[in-house]
């Protein structure tokens, strides 16, 4: 007989995020598991930084503060509660020890707490560069014919993205609370569905749905309102949105919830654009099972539950993701401002000057850029106000100091207006090194030399992980996977159907954004961007628009002619949707790209002026309040 669907919520979408969740998903209703994800691309090499002087630390303390919540562990001990996430980073055992002592101190030392080890393959992948050999060893995620022989500067950390396995193990000798380092976002979930239900590793369509569920809730309030183009739907979102939960079944469909009485609002569109936020092509893969998105159905079934079915599942492949961070140099950055007239000449004077007396051959990067344009007939000088954003790396602190040294030489030489965010004297050298203590609204770290990591995305096979489960003192070693299946690569494709566009009728110029919705993220240095829209008839007109060549047109001045595009479609819940590589350079704390994440690229596309039919131009907007009413 098929159990009762399990309930998990998510507590954190990153370190950091919804501090008082655990302690709330357990106290405002019914919950059976909950889990966070508090890594992303960067921490890993933030923590390897941060180990090198303190050893004890490593882990994200974020998820320490959540189990410190008020009542949390008391009540998570109480209700039996079980909470699975990655929050060990490169020292699950060190935040398990944390835990437990924690614990200890409030008479719960009855709570099993276990951790998992395997991800951390730093020594492997040094052991490997070090070989000399012309077989190529974890090549680039992305990259034909690169490798880990490519990385330079000093290796910092080297983690692969662990299944559910561990997890498992963990959940089966009665563990509570179970702490992994970089395992996958999803994993978790994963885990708890598939013990709860007793599902073996080769049901793959569960699996699968399961996967893409982890996938929607992972990220917390992304699905309940949080980052979405339409919030202005969503009433009192002032207030702080309540993080998701998933009721997964047996079959593995789900539905994505929320505890009733709390903010934000679930519906198909705010669980469409976490369902497209990151993902990397027709093909989600994880190391447990592969699940194909295209046939996906999303289906409003009540106030603030969304059905998610549709999803079929395959046999994982014989490799993982591989995270490489090594320490690549400095970095630092500095804005100036222009205002009014002349804007264009102010800047290419600006860079001239600069670039003409700095030796660029001391730098790796040196990006001039502006953001924001000054209108016709300013109100307020703030209106009128343009940002000059100087980026710079170099293998040297050295060599950052001198480029402001240079900089300051030459600004009282510069533009008509030139000025920064601080007051008369912050352009000396020796202020900037003693600091700006004596100085009131200015503040001159983003110039100090940082370390900056470069990011390396690699395979690595997954019979190299050794996964074990620590459960107060017993070692269970996870075994490898029955089988799986070589994976060559996502499809790319243009419109499954192609629709005459003048066969619309009459259109008028508008932003893309008055008709479609678009979410977008990051993968290193990749982004993606899913847009979907809510009729069968102005899907028809979607794919055929959105073509790779009309893309690129959105992109304008940010396209170029070494990107790399790919194109699929979900045409269940009238989504298509992009992947640019190289958009966001190395991606993480080495790209010098300000939006680093991608976050907004697809709030800039909807932004962008496209002749839309005006027969959809007399439907409910996006962000109406007429949307979300129809769509429940």
């Amino acid at each position: 007989m098929s159990r009762r669907p399990i309930r998990i919520g998510n507590s954190s979408g990153y370190a950091g995020d919804g501090p008082d969740q655990i302690y709330r998903l357990a106290v405002d209703g019914p919950i059976d598991a909950i889990f966070a994800d508090y890594l992303a691309e960067m921490n890993i090499g933030w923590r390897a930084l941060e180990i090198v002087d303190h050893p004890e630390l490593g882990y994200e303390t974020a998820a320490l503060t959540q189990i410190q919540w008020l009542t949390a562990a008391e009540e998570i001990a109480k209700k039996g509660i079980k909470v699975v996430h990655d929050g060990g980073a490169l020292n699950p055992f060190g935040l398990y020890k944390a835990v437990k002592k924690y614990f200890e101190e409030k008479n719960l030392d009855h709570v099993k707490v276990a951790w998992v080890e395997g991800d951390n393959v730093t020594e492997v992948v040094k052991a490997q560069m070090k070989e000399d050999s012309d077989t190529a060893m974890f090549p680039h995620l992305d990259i034909k014919g690169l490798d880990i022989r490519s990385i330079e500067g000093k290796l910092l950390s080297a983690n692969a993205y662990i299944g559910m396995g561990g997890i498992i193990a963990a959940l089966n000798e009665g563990a509570q609370v179970i702490i992994c380092g970089r395992c996958c976002d999803a994993s978790p979930l994963m885990a708890l569905a598939a013990w709860w239900h007793g599902w073996n590793e080769t049901e793959y369509d569960k699996l699968a749905s399961s996967l893409v569920t982890g996938h929607i809730v992972e990220c917390g309030p992304y699905a309940t309102g949080g980052n979405f183009c339409g919030f202005k739907a969503i009433k009192n979102l002032h207030k702080v949105p309540g993080f998701p939960i998933a009721e997964v079944y047996a079959d593995g469909t789900s539905i994505i919830t929320k505890h009733e009485g709390t903010y934000g609002a679930v519906t198909v569109d705010t669980v469409t654009a976490q369902l497209v936020y990151e993902i990397q092509g027709p093909k989600y893969l994880n190391p447990d099972v592969v699940a194909a998105l295209e046939g996906i159905k999303l289906e409003q079934v009540g106030k603030d539950r969304v059905r998610l079915s549709g999803i079929r599942g395959s046999p994982p492949p014989p490799t993982t993701k591989l995270a490489i961070y090594s320490l690549r140099g400095y970095q630092a950055e500095l804005t100036l401002f222009a205002v009014g007239l002349d804007i264009k000449e102010k800047v290419e004077l600006q860079k001239a000057q600069v670039l003409g007396a700095v030796d660029r051959s001391k730098y790796s990067t040196i990006s001039i850029h502006t953001y924001g344009t000054c209108p016709e007939n300013p109100e307020s000088q703030n209106d009128g106000t343009v940002a000059i954003r100087h980026f710079i790396q170099a293998p040297t602190g050295e060599a950052i100091l001198e480029f402001w040294k240079t900089l300051y030489g030459i600004i009282m030489g510069g533009y008509a207006g030139v000025h920064a965010c601080v007051l008369e004297g912050v352009f000396s050298l020796p202020l900037l090194l003693i600091g700006t203590r004596f100085c009131r609204n200015m503040d001159m770290r983003t110039t100090q030399p940082k370390p900056y990591m470069e990011y390396f995305p690699a395979l690595i096979p997954q019979d190299l992980i050794a996964v074990k489960a620590h459960v107060e003192g017993k070692v269970i070693p996870v075994s490898p996977l029955s089988r799986t299946e070589p994976f060559y690569g996502q499809e790319s494709y243009g419109p499954k159907t192609v629709t005459d566009l003048n066969s619309f009728g009459p259109t008028d110029k508008v932003p893309l954004g008055k008709l479609v919705y678009a979410r977008s993220g990051d993968k290193g240095g990749n982004a993606n961007v899913g847009l979907w829209v809510h009729q069968d008839d102005e899907f028809q007109w979607l794919q055929s628009f959105l073509t790779i060549e009309r893309f690129q047109l959105l992109l304008g001045k940010d396209h170029k002619p070494d990107f790399r595009y790919a194109r699929f479609e979900m045409p269940e819940i009238r989504v298509v949707h992009f992947v640019v590589y190289g958009i966001l350079e190395k991606g993480v704390s080495s790209s010098s790209v300000i939006d680093g994440l991608a976050k907004s690229l697809g709030e800039f596309v909807r932004a962008r002026v496209v002749d839309v039919p005006r027969r959809f131009l007399g439907r409910p907007g996006v962000g109406e309040e007429e949307v979300v009413e129809a769509r429940l």
